[in-house]
């Protein structure tokens, strides 16, 4: 079978089971999206990108930037996707997100969450299939570090956390055989040829890999009482004033106290 690049990527979208878990809890959270104008910052993968634009509405993308090349209050939706850990100043850059919303604007955020322990984290590492690990600032977020930086110019609405231990595992393994199988460049190739190529070896380990991503699924509904690997959170946009943050009488603050909330529900695919 002949691959073209874009084919190719919407064929690799089709057999990722994680991005169509991810697909669904931000459907889910942004809800209708015609007639609304929607910004997405991260760098994410095309086929997951091409999805988003078959929701609807105008959408526009920016990869890695400190500042947001818009105007005050252009967008009904902003999604920070795998992106916050990667930027220094965070706080600024909610701001920023704060800037571009329109007044009951709603920003997504979706990262990496910060766990007390965690297994498969430090063995993608140690082999170097981590995504732009070298280039992370920080190693993602809590719960009540991600209302630290929202509190002032946000209400965050919902949170969840999703990809519990079985998932993960599944994911480090299949990254592992990508990794793997991936090989050098070949003499004389091109490089959509190379893309190309790449993208059918992807979709193979995918393809195999799928059925064990829905036991995973399965079994991590057994473990339903710990903390996912990612976590996402919903905040409406309001009036931009620093608060502090209370703190309950038991010394937690009402982050720790209070976002827990489920955004949906993430089905089998």
């Amino acid at each position: 079978m002949e691959f073209q690049v874009r084919e190719s990527e919407q064929a690799v979208f089709s057999k990722s089971y994680m991005l169509r878990m991810r697909l669904r809890l931000i459907t889910q959270a942004l809800g209708p999206m015609q007639q609304r104008n929607a910004l997405c910052v991260g760098v994410i993968p095309a086929g997951l990108r091409a999805r988003l634009l078959a929701l609807g509405g105008d959408w526009s993308f920016v990869e890695d930037r400190a500042k947001l090349p818009f105007k005050d209050g252009t967008f009904d939706r902003v999604l920070l996707i795998d992106h916050l850990e990667w930027v220094a100043d965070d706080y600024a850059f909610i701001a920023e997100a704060h800037r571009v919303l329109k007044t009951a604007g709603t920003l997504l955020v979706d990262a990496d969450h910060v766990k007390s322990w965690t297994v498969w984290r430090p063995i993608r590492r140690l082999f170097g299939v981590a995504d732009r690990d070298n280039e992370r600032v920080r190693e993602g977020y809590a719960a009540a570090g991600l209302f630290d930086i929202l509190k002032d110019g946000f209400d965050v609405q919902e949170t969840r956390t999703y990809s519990r231990f079985f998932l993960e595992a599944t994911e480090t393994i299949s990254r592992l055989a990508i990794g793997a199988l991936m090989g050098s460049e070949q003499f004389g190739e091109s490089e959509q040829e190379q893309a190309e190529r790449v993208g059918r070896r992807i979709y193979t380990i995918q393809s195999v890999a799928y059925p064990f991503f829905v036991l995973s699924s399965w079994l991590d509904w057994l473990l339903f009482f710990t903390r996912g690997y990612r976590l996402m959170a919903v905040a409406r946009r309001r009036l931009w004033k620093p608060r502090r943050t209370p703190v309950l009488r038991d010394g937690r603050t009402l982050a720790d106290a209070t976002l827990n909330a489920k955004i949906g529900t993430a089905t089998d695919f």
